[in-house]
């Protein structure tokens, strides 16, 4: 795929990041991902991921929809390049999940994406403090490995949730776009006051 002149200019701005250009938009263009969560703690990582050019959007809402058909209209408008659909079961390949977690209806749903959905990329985001986000770049992870943040109930949520959830976005982005030529598994962990990165098995 080449980039048009169009596509140039809409993203010049991340064509210029080091470690993204011409090659990393392309791949974002070209990507299909799913993005699950509570209509509250998807509604700024949708505008992002939209704006940043990802081909195919399909949207899993958690607990009450209320208003988030609108969210989705409005997502099409910022960027008529982009697909965004309401995926009760999305069809078709899956490059990544970003499933973000801040409810017990957001765990659910977290929970039967990963048991059965064949995705070649995760990143799963706890907002209930500590906050963690873990990082499964490639290929057909073991279920523990993204089921892990999501057996736990959630708690209290964290008083940096947005941010949290505003990271995991920047972290899918990086996967989709190619960021970083071998990325690896990784879990980033929060605890209100600084944050940890330990690479993951």
């Amino acid at each position: 795929m080449t980039l048009t002149d169009a596509q140039i200019e809409r993203y010049s701005r991340q064509i210029i990041v080091p470690r993204v250009g011409g090659r990393g938009q392309e791949r974002l263009i070209a990507a299909q991902m799913l993005l699950a969560g509570d209509a509250r703690d998807i509604e700024a990582p949708l505008a992002y991921l939209v704006g940043a050019g990802v081909g195919a959007i399909g949207v899993k809402v958690a607990g009450d929809h209320g208003g988030f058909a609108g969210k989705i209209a409005a997502a099409r408008e910022l960027n008529a390049g982009v697909s965004v659909t309401v995926a009760d079961e999305p069809e078709g390949r899956v490059d990544l999940a970003l499933l973000i977690v801040g409810s017990e209806a957001a765990r659910k749903v977290a929970y039967e994406i990963v048991s059965c959905r064949e995705v070649r990329a995760w990143v799963v985001a706890r907002l209930d403090a500590p906050g963690k986000i873990t990082v499964v770049p490639g290929g057909s992870p073991s279920p523990t490995t993204v089921d892990a943040p999501m057996h736990p109930a959630v708690a209290s949520r964290s008083e940096v949730a947005d941010f949290i959830a505003m990271l995991a976005t920047a972290e899918a982005f990086k996967l989709l776009a190619g960021y970083a030529e071998n990325p690896s598994p990784a879990i980033i962990e929060f605890d209100g006051y600084q944050s940890r990165v330990r690479l993951h098995p």
